[in-house]
């Protein structure tokens, strides 16, 4: 056995080489990688900026929608505002009747003339039809009696009559009564202070007539401001509906561009890394190879000394085993018997093939 067959040293670049090669092929697919996610994120910052202005478009288009609706209200509701005050003390009024004050009016005999005034009124604004009697100050003509239809058709019950005041449909007046009730707007004794000296009862529903006439005229001018309300309510929906969409869209982009932009940060970071890597890699590589290089001169050497050290080792054992002799035996004896020992010693391991240098 010599020293070399145990010795086995690999090329100092061999390791790394194989890094190298390994490495290469995947810092050039990361590469790729890389060039082709910021290729798509260019894309779709692209996609993002135009979806922005679109929104931004929409954004000032809606505004402006919402900046006309919110005139147009404005406008109505001022010209409401004039109706609101008598409604709303009508409505006072009205809350605080009581059966009791409708079936006091019902129990009357001979109704003040403010009352049966009242009662006309409400029979018109209800559509209630006079009944039919003769005149009895002028033989065969006929008179419309509305404090007997009154009675039989709007204060029979007094809870529902009251009820029917609070519901009337304001928005829906009939021009022809609106027509009929104008002179009873015209006229002083249809006044709450007029009427307020006959009954309390008939005060309030003097009061809500009035509001509700008034009402009427204020509704029809503010109708016309409904309907431009409605438009501009409608075309403000598509509007937002069109914004909403959009938003929608460009919160899609986003977060696509944002998890594109995520993915292309950690592969710079590999690539980075991998980069990094492979530039140590090769300075390593160089400073081996110049390693080396420097110390070629001393293969000889090195060679030389191997040789003579798988020479020494062949003889380690012969020389050894005489050694071991030499101190054991060796000590009691002369010169001469020691050195004829020794010499037979040499001629029976050359016997055993064993050699020696001693």
């Amino acid at each position: 056995m010599c020293l070399s067959d145990n010795v086995k040293t690999p090329h100092p670049a061999e390791a790394i080489f194989k890094e190298l090669t390994v490495l290469s092929p995947i810092l050039v697919k990361t590469q790729k990688e890389v060039a082709e996610m910021m290729v798509a994120t260019t894309k779709d910052k692209a996609s993002a900026a135009d979806t922005k202005a679109k929104v931004e478009v929409e954004e000032a288009k809606a505004n402006v929608k919402a900046a006309e609706a919110k005139a147009i209200a404005d406008d109505a509701q001022k010209d409401l505002a004039e109706a609101i005050p008598a409604l709303e003390e009508a409505v006072k009024c009205l809350n605080d009747l009581k059966k009791s004050d409708i079936d006091e009016v019902k129990s009357l005999k001979t109704p003040p003339a403010g009352v049966v005034l009242t009662i006309k009124a409400c029979c018109i604004m209800f559509d209630v039809k006079p009944i039919k009697k003769n005149d009895p100050n002028t033989p065969g003509k006929k008179i419309d009696d509305y404090w007997e239809a009154g009675l039989k058709g709007l204060l029979s019950d007094a809870k529902v009559f009251l009820n029917s005041l609070f519901t009337f449909d304001k928005d829906n007046i009939p021009d022809r009564i609106i027509k009929q009730m104008e002179p009873f707007m015209n006229d002083p004794g249809f006044t709450p202070a007029a009427i307020e000296r006959a009954s309390k009862a008939c005060t309030a529903v003097c009061m809500w007539a009035r509001a509700m006439y008034k009402y009427h005229f204020v509704a029809l001018g503010v109708a016309p401001k409904r309907a431009k309300l409605k438009e501009a309510e409608d075309e403000l929906a598509i509007v937002m509906g069109i914004l909403a969409a959009a938003k929608a869209n460009l919160k899609e982009v986003n977060d696509r561009l944002a998890a594109l932009e995520e993915a292309f940060n950690e592969v710079v970071e590999k690539m980075d890394a991998l980069e990094k890597k492979e530039q140590t890699c090769k300075i390593q590589l160089f400073n081996v190879e110049k390693l080396i290089g420097g110390l070629g001169g001393e293969e000889v050497r090195w060679r030389e000394t191997v040789e003579t050290l798988n020479s020494l080792f062949a003889n380690v054992l012969g020389d050894v085993i005489v050694s071991a002799g030499c101190i054991s035996y060796l000590g009691p004896f002369t010169a001469d018997f020691r050195s004829n020992l020794v010499k037979s010693w040499h001629s029976e391991l050359g016997s055993n093939n064993l050699k020696l240098l001693l």
